[in-house]
């Protein structure tokens, strides 16, 4: 039943896969593709030497090298602030979840982004989107939104137009959030966080792949209590996952995260991969390992890394002051 319920959404979907003519591409915002050799995209501020200013979608090759700047719109009329980003797998486009300079906390929008024609538009108007995923094969989106009803976030499918939109999960006491699609398209993972605040990694629909109470005090600015478990991602075979969890509350109010691997099954025991008294923020798992931004608040430092699956291999392809706020990376080769 797990898989059978994302199986049906997937097939209800698919029939429209492909039909751009629905995508309201009403707003021109200069753009560029992504290069040949550009292997990930992230996010930062630092298309400016002042920190602290809107974070623009970057571009970078698998060594650290070829640096591109995607965006152009922290300096718009209305300034967007990109916070994180959803590769299609034609490269070209993207969905974004944004926001603007000064807006309330929260008020972010989903975006659909053609990158290589300058085009954009607002997916769902007036509502709190925490984050989204594309289908590896282009034909749905997986999304977290806030609903009217509770507040809280449901796990929602739609066209990546936005239409045919379905939510997938419903529920009144709980919080599912940073929904990620497996390699192939057969289920979800997420994070769930339930009505004690415990935010643990669950497989669609109801299956809990970590366990155990949060031990500590909250992360101020955030729904995460120490020990939670967050940002869950799938290997490429679709065999594993990794996920970030919550260390400590220090390190200039970012909190203090690990990175741990586990398989995808129940009762599975995680093993770290990355730990120590710094922020870790949500990885993404390619072939050519995983990646996440690390930063060190007392040194003023972010570094883009890449580990392998046990933890070896640890390579910085870039280092940025803290105050760009580099982060969301993904892999454009999964």
């Amino acid at each position: 039943m797990l898989r059978r319920s994302l199986l049906i959404a997937v097939a209800t979907l698919a029939p429209a896969c492909g039909q751009d003519s629905g995508n309201p591409l009403r707003a021109t915002s200069p753009s560029r593709a992504p290069g040949p050799n550009a292997a990930l995209l992230f996010v930062s501020g630092s298309w400016t030497t002042q920190a602290g200013q809107p974070r623009e979608l970057m571009a970078i090759a698998a060594d650290g090298t070829q640096l591109q700047q995607l965006t152009m719109c922290a300096r718009a009329a209305q300034p967007c602030d990109i916070l994180r980003v959803a590769p299609s797998p034609d490269r070209n486009r993207i969905v974004a979840v944004r926001t603007t300079p000064e807006a309330e906390a929260g008020a972010q929008v989903l975006y659909f982004m053609d990158l290589s024609r300058s085009v954009e538009s607002i997916i769902f108007p007036r509502r709190r989107v925490e984050s989204a995923d594309w289908s590896r094969d282009g034909s749905f989106l997986v999304f977290t939104s806030a609903t009217a009803q509770t507040g809280n976030e449901d796990i929602f499918t739609s066209l990546p137009d936005g239409r045919d939109e379905q939510n997938l999960t419903e529920t009144l006491n709980v919080r599912e959030r940073s929904a990620r699609i497996d390699p192939f398209g057969r289920t979800a993972t997420f994070e769930r966080i339930d009505a004690g605040g415990v935010s643990r990694i669950y497989l669609f629909r109801e299956t809990p792949i970590t366990s155990g109470p949060a031990s500590g005090p909250a992360l101020a600015g955030t729904p995460y209590l120490v020990g939670a478990d967050a940002d869950p991602t799938f290997s490429p075979d679709s065999v594993s996952l990794v996920f970030r969890r919550l260390t400590g509350i220090g390190n200039g109010g970012l909190g203090t995260w690990d990175l741990l691997v586990t398989t995808g099954s129940a009762g599975a025991t995680p093993r770290t991969i990355a730990s120590g008294p710094l922020f870790r923020g949500a990885p993404d798992w390619g072939r050519s390992g995983i990646v996440f931004v690390e930063t060190d608040a007392q040194a003023g430092r972010s570094q883009l890394v890449v580990v392998q699956p046990d933890g070896s291999g640890r390579t910085v392809l870039r280092t940025e002051n803290a105050g760009f706020r580099m982060g969301a990376p993904r892999w454009l080769i999964p």
